[in-house]
């Protein structure tokens, strides 16, 4: 699934540009709709995959919208249809990462999480890096538009790799964050999760991240289209598989590392982004360019584990993990869409120098957050110690008796 829930990622955001001859600010619309799609959906749809124990249609369901998306790509060259088919990529992909994080739960339990997670970051870094290795030759030797292809390619394998996870292995209680003897009805809504404020503080540092982060990559892939047209799908490639390399690496590391807290880890990766941003302001040479995203390889890999562990953390054992997941990653989603239509704003009119230093001072500004106002997670007391249920104890034990057959196993 690396390459398929963002519906080509990226690639969209040159295409148009280079291709379709569209101006910055228009790209930046149509960038940001599966966002702000995403800010509407995701609360729902993680309460849907907190109840649901059809999780793994749901994966296949999306997958072939995201490949009809695709195809509507190519047909059309219009503005109002590409829209369109973002704004249905921003209803279908908000499905994606909680099912798996669900599904990974309902089969290891918080036990095995942080190493699992690890493990299941760098195989997806490890997808986006030969993806991008494919689409950057086929957008070079090819077409742009049989990028689009590809990915309609990788929807169908997704599908079949679906079907390949046993449901026997799935236990639908834990995958939500729950025990056995916690009910589907003592899942919150999201004004309860938003009480807390460990919650609360946690989900304003993961939305400031995206605000900085979501517009970098685009801005690098226009600033590099207008140097070099011909060749700017391959320095795009190139820059995406540099990151992913060292990602496959940083999120094996980050999940071992997390058992020993997350907050330092994953402040790295916020520390970062205005370093990353402040290079990209003032660096034209494309192979320069290229080279400055091993760093965000390193700040993308703890952030895909970590992130991850700090919401089940404080969702543990309340039932409330995919719901938890889902207000996470709308917050997350309405400053992707912020961050794409400020950039394409603040590019149009000052051009990409100021674009970037206005995303590093973001930045700046979220990684003094996250350090002076975000716990740690690992152990804490959140609102599932007012939970008077047992279902608490029940997941603990439950998690011993996995861990207990990890052990015998050798995993």
């Amino acid at each position: 699934m690396a390459d398929v829930r963002d519906g080509v990622g990226v690639y969209l955001s040159v295409y148009l540009l280079t291709v379709r001859n569209w101006q910055p600010d228009e790209i930046g619309i149509v960038i940001a709709v599966p966002g702000l799609v995403g800010i509407l959906v995701q609360p729902p749809a993680g309460a849907l995959i907190d109840r649901t124990k059809y999780k793994r249609w749901l994966l296949v369901v999306a997958s072939v919208i995201i490949a009809l998306c695709c195809l509507m790509i190519i047909v059309s060259s219009g503005f109002w249809p590409v829209l369109i088919s973002q704004a249905l990529v921003g209803l279908i992909q908000s499905v994606y990462a909680p099912a798996v994080a669900a599904i990974t739960l309902g089969i290891v339990g918080h036990s095995l999480l942080s190493k699992r997670i690890g493990r299941n970051e760098s195989f997806n870094h490890l997808g986006n890096m030969l993806a991008a290795i494919i689409c950057g030759l086929i957008g070079r030797f090819i077409s742009y538009e049989g990028i689009f292809y590809f990915s309609i390619i990788q929807c169908v394998l997704l599908i079949a790799a679906v079907f390949v996870i046993r449901e026997k292995d799935i236990d639908h209680n834990l995958a939500r964050g729950a025990g056995e003897a916690t009910q589907t009805t003592d899942v919150a809504g999201v004004k309860s999760l938003l009480s807390n404020r460990n919650i609360l503080v946690f989900t304003i540092a993961m939305a400031l991240f995206h605000l900085s982060n979501a517009a970098i990559l685009p801005l690098v892939g226009q600033k590099m289209g207008l140097v070099d047209k011909q060749n700017s799908s391959l320095y795009l490639s190139a820059a995406i598989i540099m990151a992913q390399g060292v990602m496959v690496f940083v999120a094996k590391f980050a999940g071992t590392a997390a058992e020993n807290g997350r907050k330092k880890v994953l402040l790295v990766a916020f520390l970062l982004l205005p370093v990353r941003a402040l290079l990209f302001a003032f660096i034209d040479n494309p192979y320069v360019l290229t080279g400055i995203q091993l760093l965000d390889g390193i700040g993308a890999g703890l952030f895909g584990v970590i992130s991850i562990l700090m919401i089940a953390d404080l969702s543990k054992g309340t039932g409330r993990f995919n719901l938890l997941q889902g207000v996470v990653y709308s917050a997350m989603g309405l400053a992707v869409s912020l961050s794409s239509i400020l950039a394409g704003f603040v590019v149009k009119n000052f051009g990409y120098p100021i674009g970037f230093v206005t995303l590093a001072g973001i930045g700046g500004l979220g990684s003094l957050f996250f350090l002076f106002v975000v716990p740690e997670t690992k152990d804490i007391a959140t609102t599932q110690q007012v939970d008077k249920h047992s279902g608490t104890a029940s997941m603990h034990d439950k998690d011993t008796v996995r861990q207990m057959a990890a052990d015998k196993a050798g995993i």
